[in-house]
């Protein structure tokens, strides 16, 4: 089963209107930007939000365009093999870029011809209308004029900060795995797949995308990405490579992992690419001279999706099956977790404007407990939680046990849902529950940690 999944999401990011379609509902943060004030914002391609996460304070924000949510997301019951998931509903926004001049947040809708504009001043969606479905996740390239790109549907399209729409001729006509770059002069890099053959890279020179020389990486090319230098990263996921176009010479660096699929990337100010490692359940950081490290992820979490590193030097990723942020310190490895609250938006009108909560990372939250956490939820995401999510097992509360493991473990954010997804690839929680106490400062003593242990190997993994 978890090989299925993994091929399903592969696909998807070559196709991302097959992403619901084949694998259902993918819980994670599909875009990632962190502001001027490090402030972490996220998207969310099914649960129809942008998100705000203030990581001193914990304040959450939500900010919901849309008036029409999918309430059987979660429940992952409304997809079936003939009519794939039911797009009358809404299944959010795909993909993130901020303009830090202009105080402005842009993403698209999945599997849409929408592009959607929010001012952080005025707290107000715009939506545009672009001619084709946009092919674009996780990172939309925006240049220092404040313009955003991405491939849809075989043209190349511009949209200005004032939402002007430009479509530039692009030679292909049909194609697949559509990624796009632009570089510091704002001229754009896109990879294309004509049908039925190889990846292929296009510069825009003059007037018009001229193919440009590229040895085999395969049949798609992941992600583009122009660092500070001026240097084109890509990723050959067939080749297990990261790609580098440098003054027309291009190179392949080998992942020391085997068969991680190299995804998505983003580039530090120290001048590190981080690049996230599907298969190989890591992220990886390249040096400009071709140096490669790998950061394993936490043992409970499966797949890396967004990764951007912030201005102190640590890196922001998500994952899938997670609402969840993670931060990794680069220099010592640890990694914490925020665990964002399950949507608001799922059956609520957006005329009630901003949804607003307070999380914190397990290492700020010592001294709290479940009940503190609930209590700062709004009522409608506390009833969501309680109704479509958590899912108490059996006997809760009387299960001592249980209880012990909402209390510590805070499920409010940290779902019983979550938890019960993960017990089809869990065989011990003894590492996981360990990280929670020695990276996240998790207030769970000895005797506390062996209930919860032996409680969740014994409810919540897999049979021996």
């Amino acid at each position: 089963m978890r090989k299925t999944i993994v091929i399903g999401l592969l696909a998807a990011f070559c196709s991302p209107q097959s992403f619901a379609a084949a694998c259902g509902p993918v819980y994670g943060a599909d875009g990632i930007a962190v502001d001027g004030d490090g402030k972490v914002w996220v998207s969310h391609y099914e649960d129809v939000r942008l998100g705000r996460l203030d990581p001193g304070s914990g304040e959450f924000l939500e900010f919901l365009p849309s008036t029409k949510g999918n309430p059987f997301a979660a429940l992952r019951n409304t997809w079936s093999k003939t009519a794939g998931f039911d797009y009358s509903f809404d299944f959010g926004l795909q993909g993130i870029a901020i303009d830090e001049t202009r105080g402005l947040v842009w993403s698209t809708r999945f599997n849409d011809n929408k592009v959607l504009r929010f001012s952080k001043a005025e707290r107000q969606f715009v939506e545009l209308t672009v001619p084709g479905r946009i092919s674009a996740r996780f990172d939309i390239p925006i240049d220092a004029q404040g313009n955003i790109w991405f491939a849809a549907d075989g043209v190349v399209i511009k949209v200005s900060p004032e939402g002007k729409i430009e479509t530039l001729p692009f030679p292909l006509e049909k194609f697949g795995s559509g990624a796009v770059a632009v570089d510091p002069a704002g001229h754009p890099w896109v990879s294309a797949t004509p049908e039925n053959g190889r990846a292929e890279l296009y510069a825009w020179i003059g007037d018009r995308f001229k193919r440009q020389d590229l040895p085999d990486v395969g049949r798609y090319i992941g992600s583009l990405h122009v660092d500070r230098r001026g240097d084109l990263w890509f990723t050959a996921p067939e080749k297990n490579a990261i790609g580098r176009l440098r003054q027309g010479r291009t190179e392949l660096f080998a992942i020391p992992t085997a068969n991680a699929s190299p995804s998505t990337m983003a580039s530090d100010d120290r001048g590190y690419l981080w690049f996230t490692e599907w298969y190989g359940r890591k992220l990886g950081r390249i040096a400009p001279d071709g140096m490669i490290a790998e950061y394993p992820l936490p043992p409970e979490e499966e797949i890396p999706l967004a990764v951007k590193p912030a201005r102190d030097g640590r890196v922001w990723f998500s994952a899938a099956f997670s609402y969840g942020l993670f931060r990794l310190d680069p220099d010592t490895g640890k990694i914490e977790e925020f665990p964002l609250p399950v949507p608001a938006n799922w059956s609520k009108n957006a005329s009630q404007g901003l949804s607003v909560c307070t999380v914190r990372s397990k290492k700020a939250e010592r001294a709290a407990d479940a009940a503190a956490v609930k209590a700062e939820q709004s009522a409608a995401t506390e009833q969501m939680v309680q109704n479509a999510v958590l899912r108490h097992p059996k006997g809760y509360p009387r299960n001592r046990d249980a209880v012990l493991f909402e209390q510590k473990c805070q499920t409010a954010c940290h779902t019983w849902y979550r938890v019960d997804k993960a017990a089809s690839r869990r065989s011990d929680w003894g590492p996981t529950v360990d990280r929670m106490i020695e990276f996240n400062g998790a207030a769970i003593g000895k005797k506390e940690r062996e209930r919860i242990v032996r409680y969740m190997n014994k409810n919540y993994a897999l049979l021996k």
